[in-house]
């Protein structure tokens, strides 16, 4: 009698797909075929992967994004699950390049604003405090009618706590002139208490006037008077929704400039993307160079000619990556290059702009 060799039939843990006696993993659902027992060399590598995404794809991504065209050029050769997904790569490229901005250029911005925020606060206060020594003297004085040293000790104390509520501040907003057609700009003094301690609201209706933008005007300008710390990270965070905002628009120019090459919208999209996320690279690696005090080891590297070498070496990389993405001869390459430059420099500026006034409206 001869014994039964025939091993018993498998099945997906996760899904009971049935599985053949060989290979690792479910054809169903991917999943690696396990008796339930994880080691922690498994889950410490899962967590890498699924958690971190950090595997081979990231070095692969990032060494084909060096060369100029050479990512989107296999992104449509069909290679996709060999690199990081276009919109990915320019969302985390974006995030790290806003985060470094944040962390080089806006810190020290953050804290004069604040500080000036503060001198502002405590102008305010100190008018409450003088109401309070006013109204102590005259006290004092009839307490002690006939004592000229006290008189000029209080004097001295008042002319070294200084008096700041006739002080004012200036603030401005836009109003449409019928006369002349044009907008201008109209400036209007604010008492210090009031700009500080004033409910919002109020202080709108009575220095903006009874029009409801020149009202809106106003809070918006008292309100970042009084935290304006806090604007700056409310506009570097709006800033990355302007780029991604951006793209489409860009896309389209390449659209109409490559029209007769037959290449779709997304082709262009995604170009756009690849480029962006090394030019955010770059510049983010430039301005913690930057940062450091790696450029004063070195007197030929100094902070203003590595920013202007990376902004070169965007440029270069551009016009390249155009050249063997597009196929098509250097002279036109350059012509379509020249525009697209051109015309990046209005379509940013626009942007940048619109994300500003929206930024200061929603502050």
């Amino acid at each position: 009698m001869t014994e039964n060799t025939t091993k018993p039939p498998r099945y997906c843990p996760n899904c009971h797909y049935p599985l053949p006696h060989y290979g690792e993993f479910c054809s169903n659902c991917s999943q690696k075929y396990t008796d339930g027992r994880v080691p922690v060399w498994e889950m410490i590598r899962d967590f890498l992967e699924s958690i971190l995404n950090v595997d081979s794809k990231i070095f692969r991504t990032l060494g084909a994004l060096f060369i100029p065209g050479r990512l989107t050029i296999q992104y449509f050769k069909g290679h996709h699950k060999r690199y990081v997904p276009p919109l990915r790569l320019f969302f985390v490229m974006a995030v790290v390049h806003f985060a470094v901005l944040g962390y080089v250029g806006f810190d020290d911005l953050e804290q004069q604003v604040t500080e000036s925020n503060e001198r502002q606060w405590k102008r305010a206060h100190m008018a409450d405090f003088r109401d309070q020594l006013d109204s102590a003297r005259k006290k004092v004085e009839a307490a002690y009618p006939e004592t000229p040293v006290l008189l000029e000790a209080l004097d001295s104390l008042e002319r070294i706590l200084g008096d700041s509520r006739s002080d004012s501040i200036t603030l401005g907003y836009f109003r449409y002139d019928a006369d002349s057609s044009k907008l201008t700009l109209k400036q209007v003094q604010i008492p210090t208490r009031d700009a500080i301690e004033m409910p919002l609201d109020s202080l709108a209706a009575t220095y903006g006037g009874e029009n409801f933008f020149n009202q809106l005007q106003v809070r918006q300008a008292a309100k970042f008077n009084r935290r304006g710390g806090n604007f700056t990270r409310f506009v570097l965070g709006k800033l990355i929704w302007m780029v991604v905002l951006m793209m489409p628009a860009l896309a389209l120019l390449l659209k109409l400039l490559y029209i007769r090459r037959g290449h779709y919208y997304v082709e262009h999209l995604v170009f756009s993307f690849h480029y962006h996320a090394f030019a955010f690279l770059i510049f983010s690696v430039v301005f913690l160079i930057n940062q450091t005090s790696l450029n004063q080891r070195s007197e030929w590297l100094d902070e203003g000619l590595l920013t202007g070498m990376a902004f070169l070496g965007v440029l270069i990389y551009l016009f390249i990556a155009m050249r063997r993405f597009y196929r098509q001869h250097w002279f036109k390459t350059f012509i379509k290059y020249s525009i697209v430059n051109f015309s990046y420099l209005f379509i940013f500026t626009v942007f940048l702009l619109l994300t500003l006034v929206a930024s200061i409206l929603l502050f």
